[in-house]
């Protein structure tokens, strides 16, 4: 059994009641690495109904999973938790700061924000943040996600995918492919859709945070800074 494979099995348990639980598993397994694949396959069995089995069990033991809350992480963009992946939303409009300082800083700013963020959640994992514990990635889906955004995410060994139009709107195609079903799921079939994943430990690495601080230095050059946050973290992050 390959990934695909499992995938449609997965697909294929799907309903009303479960369907996020269901995605939530379609994206571990996604991220699963080929050996880990065939760890996993060598204990439950290489076989369908073994598999269905074994997913089963982890429907059930995911029944309360409700699906994702944002919460903010700077004043540019949220997070949400999906099984062992951080999710980063932007729910800000950016019209009005394009109109003030054109389509180039407006990317230039949101980026750093990003970077921002990313640096965030980092140290919130390694000062033991609950909520972050055991995360492997950091993951992002959005239309803004266009070739010059994942050129950039790319620099910085982010793992990137593009959907076309064309794609999103080929039933085969999107029922094959789940990232193309989250991806009609929110933003619908009429644009184009990137996504971008990195691990955590990657972020984490000496070579990666030396891009990070290069990248910073150049934002700060053409006098792009992050503005003083108004978002009580220890409020928005506190424990439940």
């Amino acid at each position: 059994m390959n990934k695909n494979e499992i995938k449609k099995i997965l697909i294929s348990m799907r309903t009303q009641n479960n369907e996020s639980i269901v995605n939530n598993l379609l994206g571990k397994i996604d991220m699963l690495e080929d050996e880990k694949l065939e760890s996993m396959l060598a204990q439950i069995g290489d076989n369908e109904e073994d598999i269905k089995n074994y997913l089963q069990g982890k429907i059930e033991n995911n029944k309360d999973y409700k699906g994702e809350e944002h919460t903010p992480i700077n004043e540019m963009f949220t997070y949400g938790i999906a099984g062992n992946c951080i999710h980063l939303h932007m729910p800000v409009d950016l019209h009005g700061m394009i109109k003030e300082i054109g389509v180039s800083k407006t990317i230039d700013t949101v980026n750093l924000y990003l970077l921002d963020a990313i640096e965030k959640i980092k140290t919130m994992q390694n000062d033991g943040f609950y909520k972050f514990k055991e995360k492997e990635s950091i993951y992002m889906i959005s239309p803004i996600l266009d070739k010059k955004e994942r050129n950039f995410l790319g620099s910085l060994d982010f793992k990137t995918q593009v959907y076309s139009v064309k794609e999103l709107q080929d039933e085969k195609f999107v029922s094959e492919h789940p990232e193309a079903q989250l991806a009609t799921k929110i933003f619908g079939k009429d644009q184009n859709v990137g996504t971008a994943i990195i691990g955590i430990d990657v972020v984490n690495t000496q070579d990666w945070q030396e891009k990070r601080k290069e990248k910073v230095r150049e934002f700060e050059e053409k006098g792009i800074k992050i503005k003083k946050q108004n978002i009580d973290f220890n409020k928005v992050n506190e424990k439940e």
